[in-house]
């Protein structure tokens, strides 16, 4: 059963859109993710393969993916997952969602550009997760970093992040995201930004879920969204 969608647009180098879907189950998977969100990526244009992504985003039972979970899908690391993601069929490279102190401990060349790209949204959002690929041994690849950011759901912090993309960052692509906002409501949908620094240069994309905010009650023992 498909539970909600999740749209993604690129802002940098011409818009490149694509969507995710969540499920309540994975049929080809002998596994019980009762307690995950579960999603699927189709084939499209920037990707001929289909992907999974588990995470612990519903918070009922882990702050982080289980052990036997990361083992059932082949995920031998040893730190805390907040979520994963597998090309279908597998291949030896994978990634990984952490947080700031697991990046810390990777020796990034990109750590301290996504400390100043932290502070750049102070007082933003609830929440940052952090993602990178990973080789089939567990090594982390210091090619890239995700940086997912996780607004305060509302217009007005819409507005603030708009403005750090369009001074820091040179984006005007905002036509379609701003559109959403023009008869705004909590309930309709949950939005965040990801920043992608990488050695193949710089993408930032935003992603709203839909016809939903599936999310409400995810940051309530952190921050109250307003």
């Amino acid at each position: 059963m498909i539970k909600y969608q999740m749209y993604e647009r690129e802002l940098t180098k011409g818009g490149v859109y694509q969507y995710h879907t969540c499920v309540d189950k994975l049929d080809d998977y002998d596994i019980d993710l009762f307690d995950y969100e579960i999603n699927i990526t189709p084939k499209n244009e920037t990707s001929p393969h289909d992907y999974i992504h588990i995470s612990c985003l519903r918070k009922t039972t882990d702050d982080y993916v289980r052990k036997s979970v990361l083992d059932y899908f082949k995920i031998p690391v040893n730190f805390p997952v907040v979520y994963f993601t597998r090309k279908i069929p597998f291949t030896p490279e994978f990634k990984c969602g952490f947080y700031l102190n697991t990046f810390k401990k990777f020796k990034s060349a990109y750590f301290h550009q996504t400390l100043y790209t932290l502070k750049l949204f102070k007082g933003l959002y609830n929440d940052i997760i952090l993602a990178g690929d990973f080789r089939e041994d567990g090594k982390f690849i210091d090619d890239s970093i995700n940086i997912e950011i996780m607004p305060i759901q509302s217009r007005e912090v819409y507005l603030k992040i708009r403005k750090i993309l369009n001074e820091m960052y040179s984006i005007d692509n905002f036509d379609t995201c701003d559109n959403l906002f023009d008869d705004y409501s909590i309930e309709k949908f949950h939005f965040h930004v990801k920043i992608k620094y990488g050695i193949n240069g710089l993408v930032i994309k935003f992603y709203n879920t839909y016809p939903v905010n599936p999310f409400l009650n995810y940051y309530d023992n952190k921050k109250k969204f307003r």
